[in-house]
Order: C-alpha cells, then sequence, then structure tokens
C-alpha cells in the first residue's frame, strides 16, 4: 500500500522537503491559464456587446412605439391634424423650448418642463424616457440630455407657414397635416420619430434635403451605425445604415466627435442611405419631378 505522504505534493519548506507543505503551479502553469482566459475573455466580450446592443435597441424600439401611441391619439383628439413641427424661431413645435439642445450647456438639455407641457405630454404622462436613445451615450456639459429625438421635417401639422417653409426648403415635395395625408409614403413607410446626430441636434425639427443628396440634418447611428424610426402606422422599426463612401465610412455611419458641428453635410449620389431617407420621408407633388 502508497504511504499516504506519497498522495501529495513534495515541494521545499523551509529548509527541507516535506510532504503536504501545499501544491503551487508552475510559471508555464499559470502562463497557461492567463492565456485560456484571455482566450475566453475575446471570444466572449463581442458577444456580450451584441446582446446589450439588441437589448439597448429593443429598449428604443418601445420608446419609439410609445411616441408614436401619443402621437396618434394626438390627431384622434385634435381633428385628425398631427402634432406640430417648426425648427427653432420658426413657431411651436411638437417640443417646447425650441432652441433645443446643444454639446454645450444649452438649457434644453436638462429642462424637465419642455417635455411635460408639450403637445404629446398629456399622452406620454410621466415618460420623459422615451425621448431619449438609451445607446445615446455622449453628455452635454451641463450632464445628460433629455432628448436624441427628431421628427420628419415635413410633418407640419396644423402649421400652414412650416408648409410654406418646407416648399421653401424642399419645392416640390409633400408635407404631411393629417393622419389621412399619409398615403405616399403609405402610413406603415412614412417616418415620424428618429433619433438624430449630435452634430445637428438642437430643435425637433430633423431638416431634410429631399432634391440633391445632402443633410441639412444628419440622423443618428447609436445601435451599431443604425437608428430607429417610428411610422406613421403606430410601428417602429431598427434600421442598420448601409453606405461607406471610398476611403472611408458614409456621415451616417461615422463615429462621433464630441463638439463637432456643421449646417449642411453633403453626401455622394451614391449614397444609398439618402435615398432610402428621402423614400421614407415624402413624397413629390402631382406635376414635379420626373
Amino acid at each position: 500500500m502508497m504511504h499516504p505522504s506519497r498522495l501529495w505534493p513534495r515541494r521545499r519548506c523551509g529548509n527541507g522537503v516535506h510532504a503536504g507543505c501545499g501544491a503551487a503551479f508552475t510559471l508555464i502553469e499559470l502562463l497557461v491559464v492567463i492565456a485560456i482566459i484571455a482566450i475566453l475573455a475575446a471570444l466572449l466580450l463581442p458577444v456580450l456587446a451584441k446582446a446589450k446592443m439588441r437589448a439597448l435597441t429593443a429598449t428604443c424600439i418601445n420608446n419609439k412605439k410609445e411616441m408614436m401611441t401619443g402621437w396618434i391619439m394626438y390627431s384622434h383628439d385634435n381633428n385628425d391634424f398631427v402634432t406640430p413641427n417648426a425648427p427653432a424661431g420658426k413657431g411651436d413645435g411638437w417640443i417646447n423650448g425650441s432652441q433645443g439642445e446643444n454639446w454645450g450647456t444649452a438649457s434644453g438639455n436638462t429642462n424637465v418642463l419642455d417635455y411635460t407641457t408639450n403637445s404629446l405630454a398629456p399622452y406620454l404622462t410621466g415618460q420623459i424616457a422615451v425621448y431619449k436613445c438609451p445607446a445615446d451615450k455622449i453628455p452635454s456639459d451641463n450632464g445628460d440630455r433629455i432628448r436624441s429625438v427628431s421628427m420628419n421635417s415635413q410633418i407640419v401639422g396644423n402649421s400652414p407657414s412650416v408648409a410654406q417653409l418646407n416648399q421653401t426648403y424642399d419645392p416640390g415635395w409633400r408635407s404631411y397635416s393629417k393622419i389621412g395625408d399619409f398615403d405616399c409614403p403609405n402610413a406603415s413607410d412614412a417616418w415620424i420619430f428618429c433619433d438624430e446626430a449630435m452634430y445637428t441636434l438642437n430643435d425637433g425639427y430633423l431638416q431634410m434635403q429631399l432634391s440633391y443628396p445632402a443633410y441639412p440634418d444628419v440622423p443618428a447611428n447609436y445601435h451599431n451605425s443604425g437608428n430607429v424610426f417610428g411610422f406613421s402606422d403606430g410601428h417602429a422599426e431598427y434600421h442598420k445604415w448601409l453606405w461607406h463612401a471610398p476611403g472611408g465610412s458614409g456621415l451616417i455611419a461615422v463615429p462621433y466627435v464630441k463638439n463637432v458641428t456643421g449646417t449642411y453635410w453633403p453626401t455622394s449620389g451614391q449614397d444609398v442611405d439618402w435615398y432610402w431617407l428621402r423614400q421614407h420621408t415624402a413624397c413629390q407633388l402631382p406635376g414635379v419631378g420626373p
């Protein structure tokens, strides 16, 4: 029978060799364990990051659905007119404080009152969080902003002056005042809300350029180079940006750099993202265009 001391590793303890002084890993064994942990981490971290992004996207979709429900309920109480929309300084928009938000210390970044007295407030009671994309982690200088969402500029509600303004911005393209106006694009294809990039976020009016490829305002890419849109039939969905310009990414897909701003961003005539947006923003007026 093997002596019990043979069952234990032998190592030098003090001035002699004793059984049972305790086992120890060799340097090679430690390096192997560290290498295995590093490999597992390299495999698991991207999976965990994707799972987290899917969860944030699901939350954002739910937020947009809540906003679309409130948007539709507003029309039911207002003779089919949808919530008003306007750029800063051009009348009442769907949010108060139309001067909006920025990278810096604009009051609209953190002013809760703007979102408890706006036109959607009675239909989104206490749901301030729906105005902010959960994947938007870029703070302004005075704290986390309340809102990242803006409205399609072709949505005007009961504002004839904004409809006229849109004909200055995009002559020959339709504006939409009532729920019943959405027959081109149809209700399931016309987007109402999406998140706007901090490059251009100020008011709640995401200005579109429909006649040629350009971005007066830039849709966001917080969700793995994608955005969540709320559509006029009440549904919401994720859309991934696809355009990558030669030598780099298209404007919508580029990473954000804090404090970068702009007033007009040209893009390529091959920019499939711009064409997708135009298709889902508005239709040309009868007799205009090819």
